[in-house]
């Protein structure tokens, strides 16, 4: 008893259960989105250094190479930014002037789409639309043109058709009777012998060949009428019918060669037979003749205006084509540009810039710059030579007797450069006290600090303070890029695939669509930039709530 208890217990326990899986409300997901829009983005390092008295300044190529020419000497007076050195480096010349075209295009594309088309490119589109109507019509005309040349040609020749075939079957029936008169009839049968039977056999038979051949065409010249194919089937059944004459014709005057004179088929009647076969024959051959050209014209002049209609019908879609060519044109002349068009000839230009910020670093990389101002102490490397990255090119003492040394982690040491700007913080001053520092040298070797990776940057500070010490503690904000006005999104709604990023978009409040993308800078502030993918004022989402992102 107490197993069953203990049975319908657990049932009921199962089935409470399964009740509140099922009754459950579900949660509806929720979106966390945020608009992509236009943005400046900026990219720094943060590092801490102290300060130390200022050495010799050794500049060298980021790679190695024949070098171009040296543009200082020992002792030299130098800028900031002077440029001291460059390697050969004719490929990346060439590739600046194309990036610096590609952006003139893509920026000379963008004017060009803000601005519209011009009154006269107007104008010239409207003629271009009215040329097209003219050529449109034109080639409607000439197919009803065409269309009714044809009815009345053809009308014509089956006019013609018919009469020949119900005047040229007389032939044929006139030649049949002159066989029968001459060796077909009773008379024949009683008076006509002949020196070869075979012959007289043959006329005979094609006789009668002839004769089915006139009466299958005497049932299919009932039935003639306009019809096109039915004249064309009664002129071809009267050929044969008069081929069919033209051979027992041909075959009866054979018979004659071969008669035998006698009291009935006497010489001048055998002549006169003779000369009455030979008489049809040409009237026969003529109607065949006369038959053969009724049929072939019509076939031929059918088979012309089909093609010509084919070809004039593929003329009125031709320039239907062109006309709506025109008309598309002209429409896109006078519309102002749509807002996708807008974004994506924007994501061009920024593509352009991109490729030029990349050219124009590999160029840095085959120059060396003048950090700070200052002397040059030593030039270690002539031009022709092959520089080496262990031995500086040049040496050089800034103006100022500070500078300080960071050591900056490996993730971050790529993103600087000699030049960059530095902003400094002495930790014996205010915060509010900024001294302004530039990179002057990045030192190619790692250093291990607890097997973490660090390179040696110095910076030289441009102020001359005399409160600043050797030896104080800096906190250094090293400025390494920085773009405005550019296209820009959340980092944290990139999803990450294997063949690439990818952001998901939400349309509508409602319908979730993912879009692949390209990205450039991201900077200090959780954004990223978009180079293409998305346009500016696309629902972006960064979060699901109740699923995943």
């Amino acid at each position: 008893m107490f197993k069953k208890k203990w049975f319908w217990g657990v049932i009921v326990i199962a089935l409470v259960v399964v009740l509140l899986i099922v009754l459950k409300p579900q949660q509806e997901t929720e979106y966390v989105t945020q608009i992509a829009a236009k943005q400046s983005l900026q990219q720094t390092v943060e590092v801490t250094g102290s300060v130390e008295s200022a050495d010799d300044i050794d500049l060298n190529f980021r790679s190695t190479g024949i070098i171009q020419s040296v543009r200082a000497e020992v002792s030299d007076q130098v800028v900031a930014g002077q440029i001291l050195a460059n390697l050969r480096a004719a490929n990346v010349s060439a590739q600046i002037a194309d990036a610096q075209a590609a952006v003139m295009v893509a920026e000379s594309d963008l004017e060009a789409l803000l601005a519209g088309q011009s009154t006269e490119d107007v104008q010239i589109t409207e003629e271009q639309v009215v040329v097209a109507e003219i050529a449109y019509q034109t080639a409607i005309d000439g197919l009803v043109n065409i269309e009714n040349t044809r009815d009345q040609d053809l009308a014509n020749l089956r006019s013609i058709g018919m009469n020949v075939a119900s005047d040229k079957y007389f032939t044929a029936q006139y030649g049949l009777d002159i066989i029968e008169d001459a060796i077909i009839d009773s008379t024949a049968d009683s008076y006509l012998y002949v020196t070869s039977q075979s012959i007289f056999s043959q006329a005979r038979f094609q006789y009668q060949n002839a004769m089915i051949q006139y009466q299958d065409f005497l049932s299919i010249l009932e039935y003639l009428d306009d019809d096109q194919e039915i004249i064309l089937n009664t002129l071809d059944s009267l050929e044969l019918t008069l081929e069919a004459a033209a051979d027992a014709l041909n075959l009866t005057f054979d018979t004659m060669l071969v008669t035998i004179e006698n009291s009935v088929y006497t010489s001048s009647v055998i002549s006169e037979f003779k000369l009455s076969i030979n008489s049809q024959l040409t009237v026969v051959n003529t109607a065949i003749t006369s038959v053969q050209t009724a049929s072939a014209n019509l076939r031929t002049q059918d088979i012309y205006y089909q093609n010509a209609i084919t070809e004039a019908n593929n003329s009125i879609q031709s320039a239907a084509s062109s006309l709506r060519l025109a008309q598309a044109k002209l429409a896109a002349a006078v519309a102002p540009p749509r807002d996708f068009e807008i974004t994506a000839a924007e994501a061009r230009v920024r593509r352009a810039q991109a490729s030029l910020a990349r050219v124009f670093s590999d160029y840095n990389d085959t120059v060396i710059k003048a950090p700070v101002d200052g002397i040059i102490t030593k030039v270690n490397f002539n031009a022709g030579e092959n520089n080496s990255l262990a031995t500086p090119v040049i040496s050089m003492i800034g103006n100022s007797n500070l500078q300080i040394e960071v050591d900056v982690p490996e993730s971050d040491v790529t993103k600087i450069e000699v030049g960059d700007h530095v902003d400094v913080v002495l930790d014996a001053f205010s915060s509010d006290d900024k001294f302004i520092a530039k990179v002057t040298f990045i030192d190619p070797a790692a250093t291990s600090i607890n097997d973490v990776i660090y390179y040696q940057v110095k910076v030289s500070l441009d102020d001359v303070d005399d409160r600043i010490k050797s030896g104080m503690t800096a906190d250094l904000t090293i400025f390494t890029n920085q773009k405005n006005d550019v296209l820009a999104v959340p980092t944290r709604s990139l999803i990450y695939k294997e063949d690439g990023k990818y952001i998901k978009v939400l349309i509508n409040e409602i319908e979730v669509v993912e879009k692949k993308i390209t990205t450039g800078l991201k900077s200090d502030d959780g954004f990223i930039e978009i180079l293409s993918g998305i346009e500016a004022g696309e629902n972006v989402i960064t979060f699901i709530k109740n699923g995943e992102k």
